[in-house]
């Protein structure tokens, strides 16, 4: 009886994440129009690369945007594929025959640059242009409004457009920072980083509902509260909707690993600023990184497969929020697994496996994420699953209140009880159903965190 009274104390608690994940059927919402690539030149299974082919099937379609169908066979991919319109459909075969084989990295096509470590794909969806500052939110308001004071600095947003707020550390103070990861933490654990940052800290969508010279209604609900301290700022980010991509195989060579952050971007899928779309049914074999996610939100990632020689980020959410990760497996081995990173808020990792996975949190402020329903399988030597990257300066693993629920543990070998680590670092983190055919023990957490140890899973779906 009490641990069924503790599920429910719990459940209270918890932060909403019914609304992660692309909301609409975008299929209805893209033309009819549909070129093949094979109109514009490219042939299967001939070794010439087909890239060029791709993306002049891809920049015929008009401005209303349409489908460009990739057929079976293999096709060879030696420069970046490139999306910049909203409204397209990129799909293969959906027997899964479509494979893109990409024998050169971004190294072999741009040169050297530290950043293929975490960022770039052979498939690029970005956005033109850049952002422009709208206006200033004036008064204070709790999380869970939808309604805001705004002032103005030009012209208003149009209603059914998305902006992004902008929240920033008040340095010196750090008001936002202590909000950020809650009162059990003390200052001195924050992160130099993190305290002298100028950029903003926090940055969320939001559709405009209504504006007015004076206010504005958005959708979802403020994730956190607006204070007058953090300098809360409306902002214009340029962004493509309605986006799918499917039914692709990314293959890379099996070449040696290069080490951390030696990376060459063997990187198949990099999207920034991506709003209501869906990447699905997707293989990568033998990447660095694998679909690496930068600024978007409210998209659904389902029936991505990993797997393949070690890499570096096989699914990276950075600056995003209510984004779905479904269905996923990750059978590589790697540094970080699922990462969540800068500030990223209310996305849910659902229904995953990973080879030795490494939930990562990456030391930069995410909070209010979801991991459930999620397999580990354990090699020889078990791994810490709470393991993160991310540089010592930026502080603690995580932000406040991320929740990991029904996280099963598969180890090979009986033995010694495994010992979950860094429960320090996970401020006000929930710890749900954490069970496996080993007992599972959690390390004392903090006043105010909440740890529900069982070696059962946890039923309630918090999603």
């Amino acid at each position: 009886m009490y641990g069924f009274l503790l599920l429910f104390v719990l459940i209270a608690e918890l932060p909403d994440f019914s609304r992660a994940g692309c909301e609409i059927d975008i299929a209805n919402e893209i033309p009819n129009t549909e070129v093949n690539i094979t109109d514009f030149g490219a042939i299967a299974n001939d070794n010439t690369d087909d890239a060029e082919a791709i993306n002049a099937a891809i920049n015929s379609l008009s401005s209303d945007g349409g489908t460009v169908h990739i057929p079976e066979g293999r096709w060879i991919v030696e420069k970046v594929i490139e999306i910049h319109e909203s409204n397209i459909r990129i799909t293969g075969s959906a027997d899964g025959s479509t494979v893109l084989s990409c024998p050169k990295s971004l190294t072999d096509i741009f040169g050297k640059n530290k950043n293929w470590s975490w960022s770039g794909g052979l498939l690029r969806l970005k956005p033109l242009g850049s952002h422009v500052v709208q206006g200033v939110v004036h008064a204070t308001a709790p999380e869970g409004s939808s309604s805001l004071r705004v002032k103005w600095d030009g012209n208003m947003p149009a209603i059914g457009s998305w902006v992004q707020i902008w929240w920033y550390n008040d340095i010196g103070q750090d008001s936002l920072l202590s909000w950020l990861y809650g009162d059990a933490i003390k200052p001195t654990q924050y992160g130099r980083e993190m305290r002298s940052s100028t950029k903003p800290i926090v940055r969320s969508w939001f559709k405009v509902v209504k504006v007015s010279e004076s206010s504005l209604t958005i959708d979802p609900p403020l994730p956190m509260p607006i204070d007058l301290r953090w300098k809360p700022t409306i902002v214009v980010v340029p962004y493509l909707e309605k986006i799918i991509v499917e039914n692709l195989t990314f293959e890379f060579k099996n070449t040696k690993y290069p080490g951390h952050l030696k990376e060459k971007g063997y990187n198949a899928i990099a999207a920034s600023s991506l709003l209501e779309c869906e990447i699905r049914n997707i293989n990568i074999i033998n990447a660095d990184s694998g679909i690496i996610l930068g600024g978007c939100g409210f998209t659904t990632l389902r029936n991505i497969e990993i797997e393949g020689r070690y890499m570096h980020h096989p699914i990276c959410l950075s600056s995003c929020n209510h984004c779905l990760v479904e269905d996923f497996v990750i059978d590589a081995p790697h540094k970080h697994g699922t990462t969540i990173s800068w500030a990223s808020h209310f996305n849910v990792f659902h229904r995953g496996v990973g080879n030795e996975l490494a939930m990562d949190a990456h030391r930069a402020c995410s909070f209010r994420n979801l991991h459930q329903d999620i397999v580990i399988e354990h090699g020889e030597f078990p791994k810490q699953p709470l393991r993160s990257g991310g540089a010592y300066s930026r502080g603690l693993h995580a932000a406040r209140e991320n929740v990991y629920w029904n996280i099963e543990h598969r180890f090979l070998h009986e033995g010694d009880s495994f010992q979950i680590m860094y429960l320090n670092e996970w401020p006000l983190g929930i710890f749900v159903g954490w069970h496996g055919n080993r007992r599972i023990e959690m390390n004392p957490a903090l006043e105010g965190q909440i740890v529900r140890e069982t070696n059962q899973e946890a039923k309630t779906n918090p999603f």
